[in-house]
Formats: structure tokens, C-alpha cells, sequence
């Protein structure tokens, strides 16, 4: 009797259909994601370092889109911050420092639904992996197949782009991107054998700029999980959210 074990391991592009196939339907997803970065700016003989470490927790709802995001930020000797923020059709209200804002810039309006929108739909990034899946391996990993490669070279900053926003980075760590040339890509992708919906994603990103005798070095390392896949009905804004927030 033929057991699971004895399956072929499909292809890249097989594997990448079937999870085109499987997220067509996608109307909901919960996304956790934690990313670390390691930041080293040389001046000359001065060397300074930062990492930033981020938590990011992630409730979204396709149609008619709306978001919960949870998010934790540590910046070492620049201290923490913690964001709340629901993109719903009652509007956008953000919650920093125990004070609740609701915003009313329509830039930053259509920037933060275009974010949500983007976490939500994997299809984006799964055309960035049909373009390199002549440079995709797939191997096995218990209950999932697995997709990884180890890219270099600029024609990457597309896939960087969307990898970051998949992760819900904000869009000033994505814009950064085009100052910088990219070293190194690596991503590990997980896709459950039996839905063939994404489990999880492991990015590790190298990137350099030079600019002002300023040599940056940044390396990002972002690890992602997606669950609740359609189990999410309904996304609300806090009462007191609702009674309290600040106009901006």
C-alpha cells in the first residue's frame, strides 16, 4: 500500500502552483513574525552598532479588509515601544504609549491598507518565488515540504520588498531597500504537505549602502508563522478605542 512517505517530492513550479491553488480562496490568516537586525555604520575609524529586535502579531481579513496588529519593538540603549494598531471600515486607530489615535492621513491611510493588504495575500510573493524556482529546492521537513535558496545580486530587491511587507516591516524599512545593494538572500519556505497553505518562512537578508563615506551594513533575519487559515470572522476596534482616540 502506497503511504505518504512513498510520494514523489514535487517540483518547485508544482509546488508552487498547488499553493497558488490552495490560497486562491484565502479570506482570513493569523501571521506572527520576529525580526532581528544587526546594524553596523563605519565612519572612517568610528564603528557604531545597533540592533533592533521586532514581534509583530497579525490578525487579517481580506474582504472586506480589516487588521489587528500587535507590535513590539526593542531598540537596545533607545529603549522599547509598543503599537497597537486595527485597519477596519470604522477607520484606522492606532494605540502607542497607552494613548489610542485615530488617524485621518489619507497617505498614511492608504499606506497602512496597502501593508494589510499585502500581509494577507500571499499571491505577491509567491510570483516573486515562481521567477527564482529554477533556484528553489524542495525537500521534506515532517509534516511540510520545504522550499529554500540562497540568492544573491541586486535583481533582488523586488523579492526583498515583498518578503519584508509579507512580514508587515513598515514601508520606510522597505523603501530603505532601494539605497541598498543586496549580498545575500536567504529563505527557507514551509508548505504543509496535506493543505498546501504556507506554515512558515525564514528570511536572512544581507544588505550594504555607501554613501557620504557611511559604509552600512545591515543584516535582517526575519522568522514568520501563518495560522487560522479562514477561521477569522470578524475584526473589531476596542470600545475604548472607539470613546477615546485622538483625532489626527
Amino acid at each position: 500500500m502506497e503511504t505518504k512517505e512513498d510520494l514523489t517530492v514535487p517540483t518547485a513550479d508544482e509546488l508552487l502552483t498547488k499553493l497558488t491553488e490552495a490560497t486562491k480562496d484565502l479570506k482570513s490568516l493569523s501571521m506572527t513574525a520576529n525580526s532581528k537586525q544587526h546594524i553596523v555604520i563605519k565612519a572612517g575609524e568610528d564603528t557604531q552598532e545597533q540592533n533592533i529586535e521586532m514581534k509583530i502579531k497579525s490578525d487579517i481579513i481580506q474582504d472586506p479588509l480589516a487588521m489587528m496588529q500587535e507590535l513590539h519593538m526593542s531598540m537596545g540603549d533607545l529603549g522599547n515601544q509598543d503599537v497597537t494598531q486595527y485597519v477596519t471600515a470604522d477607520g484606522i486607530y492606532m494605540q502607542t504609549g497607552g494613548t489610542w489615535v485615530k488617524l485621518t492621513d489619507e497617505t498614511m491611510i492608504a499606506t497602512l491598507k496597502d501593508a494589510a493588504k499585502q500581509s494577507g495575500d500571499p499571491s505577491k510573493q509567491i510570483e516573486q518565488f515562481k521567477s527564482i524556482a529554477s533556484e528553489m529546492k524542495v525537500s521534506e521537513e515532517g509534516s511540510d515540504f520545504v522550499l529554500s535558496a540562497n540568492l544573491s545580486g541586486d535583481n533582488m530587491k523586488d523579492l526583498a520588498k515583498s518578503l519584508l511587507s509579507q512580514s508587515g516591516e513598515n514601508e520606510a524599512a522597505t523603501a530603505a531597500l532601494d539605497q541598498m545593494n543586496i549580498d545575500n538572500i536567504k529563505i527557507v519556505y514551509n508548505i504543509n504537505k496535506e493543505t498546501y497553505l504556507p506554515s512558515k518562512m525564514i528570511v536572512e537578508m544581507t544588505m550594504v549602502v555607501e554613501e557620504e563615506g557611511q559604509h552600512v551594513t545591515m543584516e535582517t533575519k526575519m522568522d514568520s508563522s501563518f495560522s487560522k487559515f479562514n477561521e477569522i470572522d470578524a475584526i473589531e476596534v476596542p470600545q475604548e478605542a472607539l470613546d477615546n482616540a485622538i483625532v489626527q
